[in-house]
């Protein structure tokens, strides 16, 4: 019987040469709830079939549902999967992946938001919202006080609907989540419960070949206040086809707004969803990327950036060069570093002339210690832009991630407590104001 299957977990991949997605299934009555790993929002309840030792089952996706096909042999739950005419394999072990069952965004009784996410590389973590308090979670689900720590903060006792930690309950927030094919771009969107209309986004990369994870907490914060969220995996990597564009070109630059506004047109058209509360959010050298995109199409409605720079690519890189980006210590004092930078002047692609042409509202969070970008050098080209547009922006005393690093440097994130508390509220606040979130 199907009410007698135990748990399974395992990956797939889609098309067969692209990255692994970690998968668990919990098997109940003729239904199973499938958890995808991170990068995903959460367990999605789908119908489960199984004939003798074949097993069926269907994953929402748009344009196509992914559909698994299999066998269960000797342990073992493995077949093939496709979505559309892509093609790709599966394959399982009896077993739960507690972690992977557990990803996704929560809220307690009062009202207190909370994820469980295993993001951009990080090992598995609790991140209270709004607050940031960020805390390491063991493999037997014990909690620490720091992003580091996996013990001495108590359990998560897990239940049918949520979790309970340190006295209080926190329950999953029910999102539909859809596998997203968009061309050779590989997402996920995440959509509120419910008729709408509701505000959108869809993420845009910082450099590198990054996936959809890197913007977990960002989506489960926005998840949680009622956003419809698409997370894509850069083209080139993770799940995604199409030729990977390089970074720090013009060229690169315009090959990856294109996909932006090809997504921000995707959410514009979504029923329930509202037009007019379509944007995109980025991180770093989506500073270059999100003006471009913003510039060429109507459908971006307003735009969020995490130190996003507004100088050009050989000032942004010459200052990481001397300021250390986080790896090592800088090689001289802020004013010592700045006075090269603008001796050195400005080459590479320039945000400005996309940025002087923008009629929509644009918010930057920015850290103070920032040792990637020049801050206040961007600092100094927002406030000659700034009149005549509505243009905004927050300085923090944290470096180019949000997360609190101790001495400055990434070798000391797993001492971190968590993003700076006031980072995800004035991103909130900024939203209300703007009336993007009502």
């Amino acid at each position: 019987m199907i009410g007698a299957l135990p748990a399974w977990s395992g990956g797939y991949a889609l098309p067969a040469s692209a990255a692994r997605v970690a998968i668990a299934i919990q098997p109940h009555g003729h239904k199973a709830t499938v958890s995808l790993g991170p990068g995903h929002s959460g367990a999605t309840n789908v119908r489960l079939r199984l004939h003798g030792k074949h097993v069926q089952f269907r994953f929402p996706g748009l344009p196509h549902d992914l559909v698994f096909v299999g066998t269960l042999r000797r342990g073992r739950m493995s077949g093939t999967v496709r979505q559309g005419s892509l093609r790709g394999r599966f394959s399982l072990r009896r077993g739960r992946a507690r972690i992977v069952s557990l990803l996704g965004v929560y809220r307690s009784g009062s009202g207190d938001g909370a994820a469980v996410l295993e993001a951009d590389g990080l090992p598995p973590f609790l991140v209270e919202l709004p607050s940031g308090r960020t805390h390491g979670i063991g493999n037997s689900l014990t909690v620490g006080h720091l992003l580091g720590d996996k013990s001495g903060n108590g359990s998560l006792a897990i239940d049918a609907a949520g979790f309970s930690w340190k006295g209080r309950h926190f329950t999953r927030v029910p999102l539909r989540q859809r596998e997203l094919r968009l061309g050779p771009i590989a997402a996920t969107l995440s959509l509120p419960r419910g008729r709408g209309p509701f505000p959108a986004v869809a993420m845009v990369h910082g450099s590198g070949p990054r996936t959809r994870d890197e913007f977990d907490i960002f989506s489960a914060y926005l998840g949680l206040y009622g956003f419809a969220v698409l997370a894509d995996d850069k083209r080139g990597t993770g799940e995604s086809g199409g030729g990977y564009p390089g970074d720090g070109t013009a060229g690169a630059f315009s090959r990856l707004a294109r996909d932006a506004q090809g997504e921000a047109n995707f959410l514009a058209r979504l029923p329930g969803i509202d037009p007019a509360r379509v944007g995109l959010v980025g991180d770093s050298q989506a500073g270059w990327i999100l003006p471009l995109a913003a510039r060429r199409d109507r459908a971006v409605r307003w735009g969020l950036l995490n130190s996003g720079p507004t100088t050009t690519v050989g000032e942004t890189d010459y200052w990481g060069q001397l300021a250390g980006e986080s790896l090592t210590q800088p090689s001289g004092t802020w004013e010592q570093m700045l006075a090269e930078v603008e001796a050195a002047g400005p080459s590479g692609f320039d945000p400005i002339p996309d940025l002087r042409r923008l009629s929509i509202p644009v918010h930057w969070m920015y850290g103070s210690d920032d040792r990637n970008i020049p801050t206040s050098l961007c600092l100094k080209r927002l406030h000659a832009l700034s009149p005549g547009h509505d243009y905004s922006w927050n300085v923090f005393p944290t470096t180019h991630t949000p997360l609190i690093l101790p001495n400055g440097l990434l070798s000391s994130l797993p001492r971190s407590p968590g993003l700076e508390p006031q980072f995800l509220p004035a991103i909130g606040a900024w939203l209300r104001h703007e009336a993007i979130l009502r």
